[in-house]
């Protein structure tokens, strides 16, 4: 991947990943969010915040060219679409993101299988 696209990619996820916290808080009662309408409970607060962490560890690992940042990429995707999906009128925009990184994540496996094989190992 250029080098320049990974760090505007990455950039993006870690962005989308900081703005998952907005959900931690409103549900964990750290703060009133009033952008989001719909209600968040303690347990899926906690989740809100498992996958902001998630996701912005998939954006500093390709910032950092892991070779496995695709596996954190992979799980990042699903976490993050799951909980838009919970909160769809409040969240749906994050799903630009996830197609953003969920392209990163197939190209840097379409380049590690087929372009460079044993990349992995």
């Amino acid at each position: 991947m250029n080098p320049v696209v990974r760090w505007i990619v990455a950039l993006v996820v870690v962005t989308h990943g900081l703005i998952h916290r907005l959900g931690a808080a409103q549900g964990l009662g750290w703060a009133d969010v009033s952008q989001l309408k719909g209600p968040i409970s303690w347990s899926m607060g906690l989740v809100w915040l498992m996958a902001a962490a998630v996701v912005v560890v998939a954006g500093a690992t390709l910032a950092c060219s892991a070779r496995w940042w695709w596996a954190v990429g992979a799980v990042a995707v699903l976490m993050s679409q799951g909980l838009i999906i919970t909160a769809w009128s409040d969240a749906k925009a994050g799903t630009l993101a996830n197609v953003i990184l969920l392209v990163a994540v197939a190209v840097w496996l379409r380049v590690a299988m087929v372009d460079k094989p044993g990349a992995f190992g």
